[in-house]
Order: C-alpha cells, then structure tokens, then sequence
C-alpha cells in the first residue's frame, strides 16, 4: 500500500532516473570515477557499485569461526619461533567432529583453520617441508588435520576455509624472495587442491625476520592469481581485494559500515589490462584500513576507483587466539558474545569468532558453555518477528516491489522507493499493542549499498516519539534500545545515496532478564535482596553459590534476607523456557569500615573516586578501566583501615588484579598487620607471589586467616614488583599495581 509522501523529491529527479538507468547496466563490483563526475554521479556511481556473487554470498553467511590449533597450543605461547620440535604436537583426543558440532549448533556457518602459523609448522604433511604433522607423534606421523576438518565439515554442510600464514619463522627460504614465493604458492596449491572446496582463504599482513634475519617481499598478486585458478569461489581475506579486516580485534565494528570503498584499487593499468580472472586483482595493494570513516560522502567525493570491500570483524572467545588452560575463567560471557553479535553482524560486517581447541584436540566445555548460552540468547530474542503480520505502507514505491516485501520471507522480493526518491517513509501497522526492544533492517545488496541515515519512530496515540536511529544500514543493521509498546511505527529513511531499497524490517524483543537491587556490596549484619524482571508473568530462578540457575534453583518470591556473603545469579523464566542472560552481584559480609587512609595517594589516571572505592563491597572486573580499581605506578600500596572500635577479627581479605600485558602485575608480597591505637603495630601474616610470565588476566585475592586477634585498626601493605621483568616489552619501566576490595571478617 502507499503512503502519502511527506518527502519531497529532488529538483533534478528526471537527471538523475537517466543517470541511474546508464549505471545500472554496469553490473560491476568496481567503478572507475571520472575527472568531470559531479558529487550527484558520484553518489550516483557509488549505489551502483555492488557485491560480486561470491562476496554476496560470503556476507550472507553472517557468522563464522577461527580455530586457531598448533604447535602454540602445545608450548603454551601465541607467537612460536619455528625452532618448537614436532614431537610436541600430539593432541590425546583430536575429534575434528566435535569442533564442527560445536561450531554448528552456535550457528556458525564456516570453520577457518590456521592450517599454518608464523612458526611454519603446518597441520597437514606438505611434501615443502618437514615442520608438520608428518614428524609429530600423532597418529605416528599419518595424521592430518586440514584432511579431518575439511571432511568433518563437508559431512555436516559447514564451509572450510584455510590461514595460511605468509611469515614462516622456519622455512630457510624466507627472506630470499623470489624463492621462498615459490615455496609459498606450492604449499597454498596443496591446501586448495587436496581439500575439496575451500570458501575462503585467510591471510594478514604480518611480516618478521625468517630464520636468515631477512625479511619476506610477498608477491601478493601471484597468489591471488592461484586462489582464483584453483578456488574461483573463495573469498580472499584480509590482506586479499574481496574482504577487508575490521580494523580491530575486538569484535565492533563502525556505528556508520559503508561497504563500498575509495581508492583499494590503484593500479588501474594493471587493472585494465585484465591480467588477472578478477578485473581488480592486478591493481590492488594490501593494507589495513582503521580509520572510522571509510566510505562516506567526503571520502568518496575526491576518489578515483570505487569498490565493494566489505568488512571482517574477527574476536577470539578468550583474552588469546591459542588455547591457554589459565584462561578457562576468561571465556567471554553469552551476553559479552551477543553484544559482540549485535556490535558487528549487525553493522554491516561478518563476525569471525575465534574458538582455540585445546590440548586433547577439543573445543573445552567452557567455551562450549559459552557458545550455548550465546545461541540461546540470540534464538529467544529473534526467534518472532513482531512485525510479521503488520500492515506496511510506504510513501511510494515500484511496480513489483511492494512495500509489504519487508516483512516476507522471500529472498527475491524487496521494496524500492519510486525511481529517483531519496528520501522515503515506511509506516508499520500492528493488529495489537506489542513490546519490542530491537530493530533489525537489511538492504538489497544485489542492486547496492544506499542507506546514509534513518530513525525509527513510535505512535503513542498523539505524537510519533523517536525510538532509536541509525546511519548506513547494508546487509544487516541491528539497533537495540529500550523496550517500546505501540502497534503502530514508522521508518523515516532521511537520505539515501540513491533511490532506497528495504529487503527486511523486523521488531523484536529481547528475553526478560533480572535486575537485581541493590547491585551489590558489603554488609555488616544482614541485607535485603530484590529481584525483578520488566516482563509481567516471568518467573525468576535464583542461587546464592555462584552456580548457575535452573528450574531446580529457589523460586523468586519475595525480598531475600542474606546474613552470610553470597554471590547471587539469577535468570528468569518465560513461557516454560528458562532465558540464558544471566544477572549476579556479590554481596560480602564483612565489617564496616569508618575510615581508610592511604600511605602514598594513587596514580591520577586510576584514582577512581577515591580510597573510599577499596571498601564499597563492588569487586571490580577484568577490565582495569571500570573505574573500581585503584592504580599505583611503580609505588607499594599502604591501606590503614578503622573499624572504629576493637573487633574480633578472623580474617582479612585484599584484592588485586594482574594483566601483565597491560604492565598490571600482582604484588610480590602482601603483608597484614593489627593494631589497637593506629601507633604500634603487629603482623599477623604475610602471603608472597611467585612472579611468573603469563597472559591470562585474573583477580587475585590475598587472604590472611587469623585466630584470636581483636583489634581497631587493620593495615595491608603491598609490595609493588617496582619495575617490569626483564622478558617483559616493558623492562625497566615501571610497573603497575592494581588493588580493589579490602574485607575484614
């Protein structure tokens, strides 16, 4: 149905509609920019420039995983140096199925290996060297990874790609370039000739010194030329012309993701000269892209070349890319997972999620759990889409696009504006009042990326109130916000580079979850616990052990009365189905503090609000920058604390963090001393660190037990390592030491 157009239509529409019609012809996923184009072409070229058919199909796969397993995963490192003995590789347990399982009922659709890292050793018997499996102890030397995942994969409809590092810390060739090139192309012709289809191959740009102290010149070209011989199909990432890196690894990508590019291509005589299967191979230059904007009208508008090079966003499950036992307790949440989801699939990129298996050759239940709860999360919240059954009216629209197309589950249908609009409305009738807390929209990228801006809006019976807005849209925009209930809501798409196209529009609401109230904390006697959900007719589910809730756990029904530390988690429950975000605070019993004074004030930079944080009960995260951890550079930590009068004290408790990547190290010793007038002074004990090298990121408490002590005054005195280790990027400097939380019990 139409809508009557509140939007007014370009003066120059009919320049525009012809303009159109000649580019539209030009089914291409590069365009060349004129000297004499106007800013109107220009925009003009830009919406014509779309996804070749493997890149459309590539972004249609949304979500897909890494596994990063080798030598690094058995010497417990990231980085090997190609010196690591093949005796060391020999998973106990390898179950390629189990992984492939796993990443399936995530809902991920391909499975990268790393079929060979910057160590050169490689997880299938290349007849280019002797660094591989075939010298290993596992399966005696006949084993071979890339062979078992390849076929796990084909057996369950997954894809399979391949990482094949360029940098190879073992192969004597490197750095003599035009031989260790060769080298490299005849290890890649084995990976995409022996392996049935490969979907994509993965490459970065890391380049070091081989094993000769040379480094490598890559001839990127000659390997793009045998991937299109070999795979015609497969998508060339990162550092290749199909598909571009995020420019992050930590799974977000832009608020504002333009698929279409300026200036990739370069070379536009090697371009023209079609030397290459692909047109834009031969002028393309490998290089990462991080700047936050990429693609908009400032940028394009001086531009030469434009071309379709949508995004990657790659995130590894935990704090490292290789499996490290340390960091089992890392594992990013289910709700840490879907932010990621919404930060990345729903910006216009691919979400490439890293799952390092571990030592027996399995995913490890950790991940598996986390994963579980990730899918859970994101089936419950799309599994309805609220506007399915709504009536659509636009402000115009084209024979055979109707504005109805949106809420369909047809991939062939999707609704165009009328030809030269760029500007357009869509309002959406619903039978009923409905609560809805999301908004997902998709573009037709077969005829391009359009989208420059829009805003959703709400019916509250007088007035349409604003929900949320966005700017580009492309293949999937997701926009949480917070819960709305109409039955009547409008897309306002306020520009657009070219006559805007909508293939979906759905709303969508989350599960419920649980606040708890407070959020939190220390008490001395006893305290009451609420718990609530928004959603009217949940249940809710609770522990006070830090286990997980389920129907088994105690039923919510009423204030809860803690008189011992708890750590409480709580879900609710919804329509006989138990919800996977899961709500916890810690409360700690422990005694008031009147007073804490420090010896030696803390660094400004991590100050927070004060020495008033150390004793708020709320233990601060992994995240050094939340704002509830105190930092001293280079500097011990002297906490006194009055507990106002004398107490029988049986323990006292100190918090500190370690994230020696970040120069954070535990303290090399904590000494706990009681005192009756603040004056003179007793230690009651003492607990020493045994400083190690290690990435995993922990908070560490420091307990010191006592029996029969009454005391006033309580002191901590940690003992800062002063400067970083001499392994350490950072030696010789000074190290930090991070302190949360001091109890007394």
């Amino acid at each position: 149905m139409k809508l009557h157009c509140l939007i007014a239509r370009p003066v120059q529409l009919m320049i525009l509609i012809a303009l159109a019609a000649t580019i539209s012809r030009s089914q291409n996923n590069f365009i060349v920019i004129s000297p004499g184009d106007s800013p109107s072409t220009i925009l003009m070229k830009a919406a014509a420039v779309r996804p070749s058919p493997r890149q459309l199909a590539w972004q249609s796969l949304e979500f897909i995983a890494f596994a990063h397993f080798g030598m690094n995963t058995y010497m417990d490192q990231e980085w090997g140096k190609g010196t690591e003995d093949p005796a060391m590789f020999n998973p106990t347990d390898f179950d390629a199925r189990q992984w492939v399982r796993v990443i399936k009922d995530a809902g991920m659709k391909m499975l990268i290996i790393t079929a060979k890292h910057h160590d050169g050793f490689c997880l299938w018997p290349s007849n280019y060297t002797t660094h591989s499996v075939a010298r290993s102890p596992w399966k005696n030397g006949k084993g071979d990874v890339v062979g078992e995942l390849s076929n796990a994969c084909r057996e369950a409809g997954l894809k399979f790609g391949v990482y094949l590092s360029p940098w190879d810390r073992h192969e004597p060739t490197y750095g003599d370039s035009p031989v260790y090139n060769r080298h490299f192309r005849n290890q890649l012709r084995e990976l995409l000739t022996n392996y049935g289809d490969i979907a994509e191959v993965w490459f970065d740009g890391a380049n070091g010194e081989g094993p000769n102290g040379k480094k490598q010149i890559y001839d990127w070209q000659s390997y793009y030329k045998l991937i299109r011989e070999l795979q015609p199909n497969a998508i060339i990432a990162v550092m290749g012309p199909d598909v571009r890196w995020v420019g992050t690894e930590s799974g977000y990508g832009r608020e504002t993701e333009w698929s279409v590019v300026p200036d990739i291509v370069q070379n536009l005589g090697s371009t023209a000269s079609g030397s290459q299967q692909d047109v834009v191979d031969g002028g393309f230059a490998p290089r990462d892209l991080m700047m936050d904007d990429l693609g908009s009208r400032p940028k394009i508008m001086h531009a030469r070349t434009l071309l379709w090079y949508p995004a990657e966003t790659d995130v590894s499950i935990r704090p490292g890319w290789f499996y490290h036992a340390e960091q089992d307790n890392l594992v990013k949440s289910p709700a840490k997972l879907v932010d990621i989801y919404c930060s990345s699939v729903g910006r216009n990129s691919l979400l490439l999620l890293n799952i390092p298996p571990d030592k027996r050759g399995k995913i490890s239940d950790s991940d598996i759990e986390a994963l579980r709860g990730m899918r859970t999360i994101l089936d419950q919240t799309f599994k309805t889409n609220l506007a399915a059954d709504a009536t659509i009216l636009a402000s115009s629209d084209q024979p055979g696009h109707p504005a109805a197309s949106v809420t369909e589950k047809s991939s062939n249908r999707y609704w165009i504006a009328a030809e030269g609009a760029l500007s357009a409305l869509l309002e959406v009738r619903m039978p009923e009042v409905r609560i809805f807390d999301r908004l997902v929209l998709q573009e037709e990228l077969r005829v391009g990326q359009r989208i420059e801006s829009f805003r959703l809006e709400s019916w509250d019976g007088t007035h349409w109130k604003t929900v949320t807005h966005g700017t580009t849209v492309g293949y999937k925009r997701l926009l949480r916000f917070p819960p709305v209930a109409s039955k009547r809501v409008r897309l306002v798409i306020d520009s657009s580079r070219a006559t805007p196209t909508l293939a979906t529009f759905g709303l969508y609401k989350s599960p419920p979850t649980v606040t708890i109230e407070p959020g939190g904390g220390s008490f001395e006697t006893s305290t009451q616990v609420q718990l609530a959900t928004e959603t009217r007719d949940a249940s809710i589910y609770y522990t006070l052990d830090g286990s997980q809730p389920t129907f088994q756990s105690l039923r919510y029904s009423g204030p809860i009365e803690l008189t011992r530390s708890a750590q409480i988690k709580a879900a609710a429950s919804y329509n006989g189905e138990l919800c996977a975000e899961i709500s916890e605070a810690q409360f700690t019993k422990c005694f008031k503090v009147q007073k804490l004074s420090l010896e030696k004030q803390a660094n400004v930079k991590y100050s927070a609000i004060g020495p008033s944080i150390l004793i708020d009960g709320q233990r601060g995260s992994l995240d050094f920058q939340d704002k509830k951890w105190i930092g001293f550079l280079g500097d011990d930590v002297v906490a006194v604390l009055d507990l106002g009068f004398a107490r029988d004290i049986h323990s006292i408790i100190a918090g500190f963090l370690q994230q020696q990547g970040s120069w954070i190290f535990l303290p090399d010793e904590v000494q706990f001393s009681v005192s009756d007038d603040g004056d003179r002074w007793v230690e009651v004990g003492a607990r020493k660190n045994s400083l190690s090298r290690t990435e995993s990121v922990v908070v560490k408490d420091y307990t010191c037990p006592v029996k029969d002590v009454r005391a006033r005054f309580v002191k901590i005195s940690a003992k800062n390592i002063g400067v970083c280790p001499p392994w350490h990027a950072g030696a010789g400097e000074k190290a930090w030491l991070f302190v949360d939380e001091i109890m007394v019990e």
